[in-house]
């Protein structure tokens, strides 16, 4: 997808959910190094995701690709006799997500 259409998907799913926080989402080779103030990345794509900023740590978990490790740290077969598997899918759905929209942002 072209930059040009990648921004019009954005400023589309934008006029179609105004209320939502418009969340970039950095790609890591955006920035090598510390050498410098700024770099220059590009717009990737959009799309409505949902995420979840949790306390007492310095990350945001996005709901579709962070799920199943959130799940592993509450729940994994060495405990399964403490909490079964479901109790622990309930903890995680029970989390504070925000529903956003995430703009990918490429090198």
């Amino acid at each position: 997808m072209s930059q040009q259409e990648e921004t019009k998907q954005l400023f589309d799913i934008i006029q179609a959910n105004p209320k939502l926080r418009i969340l970039p989402l950095v790609d890591t080779d955006c920035v090598p190094s510390d050498d410098f103030n700024s770099w220059v990345a590009q717009w990737g794509t959009a799309e409505i995701e949902e995420v979840w900023e949790a306390p007492c740590r310095e990350r945001i978990y996005v709901k579709s690709l962070d799920y199943d490790e959130l799940m592993e740290e509450i729940w994994d077969e060495d405990i399964a006799d403490e909490i079964t598997e479901e109790e622990a899918r309930k903890i995680v759905d029970g989390y504070a997500w925000e529903k956003v929209i995430i703009v990918k942002i490429h090198p």
